[in-house]
């Protein structure tokens, strides 16, 4: 099994228990992470621990990071293939039922590159897949950015992140909000890079995003002609995600680094 099927027969294998736990939201077990809105429920775990363990049966050689139960941590120089796991994200949408848009995503890595990718949302059953060179796919049929090429015009969704660095960057975000067409903020990266890739939207904005975030996001948007940088147009990779600030078409791209280039 190569790995882009891994990911979609993975992905497929826990959407029914997500969607189920959903339903059962109000009787989950909820605790707090970095922030009082930082949320940890019993799901996140369980989705992981099974991603985990499927990807480990198929290649136990490759190194898996994820956003709990410990594989956060990761020191040294990107290892050669490399696994990297959100098992829920957005889970205050998850939890409080006001938007039910969360995602599961599972990157796989060469050297610190994205080479294949997958999200789902499990409410939806929307399944987003892309492979280096392949193309950007939901549900089968090829992706494209949108052709939008003025801020005016444009959708850009901004994630202001956690309030203990929110204000650090507020006035920065204030430069797009004075100009931009339609503001949006989901409070789900993997949201924000699919919206970009099909099109949905014209940018997606991140301040501060990890790298669970973002292994499978930049490169379902990179497959369907967009780009993924920093604030200063640099390039990027899921290793150095707190540098990831501009997700958007070609077209918009250097308007956005015009207004927050001075971030770097």
């Amino acid at each position: 099994m190569n790995e882009i099927t891994a990911i979609e027969a993975i992905l497929y294998d826990i959407s029914a228990y997500v969607v189920e736990r959903y339903g059962q939201r109000d009787t989950l077990i909820v605790s707090t992470k970095a922030s009082p809105t930082d949320f940890l429920t019993e799901v996140d775990i369980a989705v992981q621990k099974r991603i985990v363990e499927h990807l480990m049966d198929i290649f136990p050689t490759d190194v898996l990071i994820g956003e709990e139960s410990g594989l956060d941590y990761f020191k040294g120089s990107p290892p050669s293939r490399c696994w990297m796991v959100d098992p829920i994200d957005g889970t205050q949408n998850f939890l409080r039922g006001l938007f039910p848009e969360f995602g599961v995503s599972i990157g796989f890595l060469v050297d610190g590159n994205p080479v294949a990718g997958g999200v789902l949302f499990p409410v939806s059953q929307d399944l987003f897949l892309a492979e280096r060179g392949s193309g950007s796919f939901r549900n089968g049929k090829r992706m494209h950015v949108s052709q939008v090429d003025s801020l005016e015009k444009a959708r850009v969704d901004i994630d202001f992140g956690a309030l203990s660095y929110r204000h650090n960057y507020r006035k920065h975000a204030q430069g797009l909000l004075d100009v931009v067409g339609q503001v949006r903020s989901y409070g789900c990266s993997v949201m924000g890079f699919c919206q970009v890739a099909d099109g949905q939207q014209d940018a997606y904005i991140p301040f501060n995003v990890k790298p669970w975030d973002v292994a499978a996001g930049m490169l379902l948007v990179q497959e369907a002609g967009g780009k993924v940088t920093s604030f200063d147009g640099g390039a990027v990779n899921p290793f150095v995600s707190e540098r990831i600030g501009i997700v958007a078409n070609p077209l918009i791209h250097p308007l956005c680094v015009d207004i927050l280039g001075g971030l770097e």
